[in-house]
């Protein structure tokens, strides 16, 4: 389990719904429990978190606009460190 802040799953939840493939739908769904306890960390699955990390990085490669990509790019790159430090 990766402990993350449910405020910051809330943006990546928000993103993935915004996104335009099936998976980052399926993921935003599954991410959507973990968003419901603002101001905590809440335990993640590391499976869960390694999944939303590809999701976002198919994001990037199809979004049109580079202030979307940069704002996918770094929230995949939040997962990464956080997974690190955990």
């Amino acid at each position: 389990m990766v402990q993350i802040p449910a405020d910051w799953l809330a943006r990546v939840f928000l993103s993935l719904r915004r996104g335009t493939s099936a998976d980052a739908h399926a993921l935003a769904g599954e991410l959507q429990p973990f968003t419901e306890k603002p101001g905590q960390r809440v335990p993640i699955p590391r499976t869960t978190v390694l999944r939303t990390e590809l999701a976002l990085r198919r994001e990037i490669e199809i979004a049109d606009e580079q202030t979307r990509r940069t704002e996918l790019s770094d929230q995949a790159g939040y997962l990464i460190r956080t997974q690190l430090l955990d």
